[in-house]
């Protein structure tokens, strides 16, 4: 089922900085930005995040999350950046804890 979301310009503008980054379709940037914190703060930075944590932790192709090129890969699917930024939030959560 689809339904028509009405999106502000601001919004707007952040969805497609993530789309840029993420390699996704419109309609799936915005199921993930229903879903997650990806227009809070940086939303290209947010869908950087995803996907290096993807491919680092979900996909182990790389050791550090920083190594992952991110310019050359993207998702298949909003549910991969999804798990993506869902481990990057546990990972954040876990190192508020630690502090």
């Amino acid at each position: 089922m689809s339904e028509t979301v009405r999106v502000r310009d601001g919004d707007y503008e952040q969805i497609e900085a993530a789309q840029a980054v993420l390699g996704l379709s419109f309609p799936e940037t915005v199921h993930l930005a229903l879903n997650t914190e990806l227009l809070d703060g940086s939303p290209a930075q947010n869908a950087r995040r995803a996907i290096q944590n993807y491919y680092a932790f979900v996909l182990p192709e790389y050791d550090d999350p920083t190594q992952v090129p991110v310019e050359e890969l993207s998702l298949d699917s909003a549910d991969q950046a999804k798990t993506g930024m869902t481990i990057g939030a546990e990972k954040r959560a876990n190192w508020a804890a630690e502090q």
